[in-house]
């Protein structure tokens, strides 16, 4: 095998390297700038899209007579029933602004690491077409 063979291989597997790690880098960035829109969508203009189809159990709801095992088990009173539906409705609360939080740290880590990626690959990759 020749040297300009071996020389154009070599050549076109950075070539083909450049442009892959461009592409997954550009992916990276694409995919978070649409999750970070979403998130701001159904932050601030769809709100309702953002609440979960899980709601606590309601501990106010008594439970069937047959289900009863100890029959030292009282049934709550009504301010210790809503008591505990409204701490129940908060921690839904704050895990859902949790999410948000951790997805938006995430979108914008991608973005971060992802543009200067795509940015330095793909001018490695246009230096490598214009030699």
């Amino acid at each position: 095998m020749d040297t300009t063979s071996a020389q154009n291989k070599v050549f076109l597997i950075k070539k083909i390297y450049f442009y892959l790690v461009s592409f997954v880098a550009l992916m990276m960035v694409v995919f978070s700038l649409g999750d970070l829109i979403n998130t701001t969508l159904r932050i601030y203009v769809f709100t309702h899209a953002d609440n979960f189809s899980y709601y606590p159990t309601m501990v106010c709801e008594a439970p069937a007579p047959s289900t009863i095992k100890d029959p030292n088990v009282k049934p709550l009173s009504q301010a210790d029933c809503e008591k505990q539906n409204t701490d129940n409705q908060k921690r839904a609360d704050e895990e859902r602004q949790s999410q948000r939080e951790r997805d938006l740290v995430r979108d914008i880590s991608m973005i971060v690491v992802g543009l200067p990626l795509f940015a330095l690959h793909w001018m490695g990759a246009k230096k490598k077409d214009q030699e």
